[in-house]
């Protein structure tokens, strides 16, 4: 399984068990080791699949997560 995998499962376990925040955010970025492109890719595997299943809460909030990870990292 690759690091973009990983995250792409772990943002997305965190988004259907309902976290949110600081600590949802610090746990995917500890798991990232701080690879933006792992980030990068797993934000893109969550928007195909929301753009395929339309009305995904789940992927979406998997997304916003991920957005936060990617703010966080030095570029």
């Amino acid at each position: 399984m690759t690091s973009s995998e990983m995250l792409t499962e772990q943002a997305l376990s965190l988004a259907s068990a309902g976290a949110a925040g600081e600590d949802a955010v610090l746990e995917l970025l500890s798991a990232s080791g701080e690879h933006r492109v792992a980030v990068v890719r797993a934000r893109q595997t969550l928007l195909a699949r929301t753009a395929e299943q339309g009305d995904d809460e789940t992927a979406a909030q998997a997304v916003e997560l991920l957005d936060e990870v990617l703010i966080r990292l030095p570029i």
